[in-house]
């Protein structure tokens, strides 16, 4: 039940196919491509590679996801989209603001949305544009991280959310992992620990 984190300018084809095809949900940022048409290909790659291990091994391959900052000043945000949506990525992780449109398209083609969170009013507002799951960041996660003590967050979030929670902040291994489940999360999001394998950029 995990998670490799978005992480910027770190996570790419390479960790992503890693992570999938040993039962990890692998993902990157859109932007550690530095053009549009470069992150299609990336994507062509990942999917390409991923039924080949799945049709050479008779495995199951975990989805992977992208995260798309979808601030306003983020140039790329609609165009990124665009290319998610035409190779239907399995999950989007969505940040800096939770847009009820850009849910909406990815559920028109089956995609999950999962969106970050500090604090009750953000899942609120994540909430009301139907995302499917909440990422908790909490305090000692990475990015934008959070501030709140995990155990009282994923306690409220879960009072007030019945979709899927991920657990962000310090977590690196089976123990960490275990101990979010125990909390309430349904997936842990490990970053930090996937920094210095040979997969990472």
């Amino acid at each position: 039940p995990v998670v490799a984190a978005p992480m910027f300018l770190i996570s790419g084809p390479k960790l992503v196919k890693a992570c999938c095809i040993n039962g990890v949900v692998g993902t990157f940022p859109a932007l550690n491509h530095r053009e549009t048409e470069g992150f299609d290909s990336w994507l062509t790659e990942i999917e390409e590679d991923l039924e080949a291990f799945e049709k050479e091994t008779g495995k199951k391959a975990a989805p992977y996801g992208v995260n798309l900052i979808v601030h306003h000043t983020n140039p790329r945000v609609e165009a990124d989209l665009e290319v998610c949506i035409k190779h239907k990525v399995p999950i989007i992780i969505t940040s800096l603001g939770a847009v009820a449109g850009l849910v909406d398209k990815v559920h028109a083609y089956g995609g999950l949305v999962f969106h970050d969170v500090i604090n009750k009013r953000h899942a609120e507002k994540a909430i009301e544009a139907g995302v499917d799951g909440l990422i908790c960041v909490c305090a000692g996660a990475g990015g934008h991280g959070g501030l709140l003590h995990p155990v009282p967050f994923i306690k409220e979030i879960r009072s007030m959310f019945d979709g899927i929670i991920l657990l962000s902040g310090c977590l690196s291994d089976g123990a960490d992992v275990a101990s979010a489940l125990q909390m309430g999360a349904d997936f842990a999001y490990l970053g930090t620990r996937f920094i210095n394998v040979s997969e990472s950029r």
